[in-house]
């Protein structure tokens, strides 16, 4: 299954204030690239494909692929399942070789149980903080 997200907002907020204090006293190409670089920050979305056998994790800009990696359970070192503020699950994705990415930003449910069941089928290692066993637990009891 395909899911698709968008970055943190965050970011945006503090590069766009950070150059606000820092652009008026730099050169007009330099104050394009922050643009630019603004610009594929905020208008970029991420897919992540889940199939049988491996991982297809895809940064698109607009309709332009950007980045994309398919990841096998060769290439992947483990899964290390978390939690982000009070209720929000996370996975980070530890690659061989490469960047590693989370889902945070997906808001999926689904895709977290997904993630666990493609660890488990492929003998990928999974690894549980506790913070993450308790909002199991909480959710597991509703």
């Amino acid at each position: 299954m395909t899911y698709s997200g968008k970055g943190s907002k965050h970011i945006l907020h503090s590069i766009i204030i950070m150059s606000v204090l820092i652009l008026p006293s730099l050169s007009y190409t330099i104050r394009i690239t922050i643009l630019l670089a603004l610009l594929v920050i905020t208008l970029h979305k991420i897919h992540l494909t889940i199939t049988s056998n491996h991982l297809e994790y895809k940064i698109k800009f607009f309709r332009f692929t950007i980045y994309r990696k398919i990841l096998t359970s060769e290439n992947i070192k483990k899964i290390k399942f978390g939690r982000i503020g009070w209720s929000t699950k996370n996975a980070v994705v530890k690659v061989r070789g490469g960047f590693n990415f989370g889902v945070a930003h997906f808001y999926s449910e689904q895709l977290i149980r997904e993630l666990e069941e493609f660890a488990l089928v492929n003998h990928i290692d999974v690894q549980k903080t506790q913070d993450y066993l308790l909002l199991e637990k909480y959710y597991s009891q509703k």
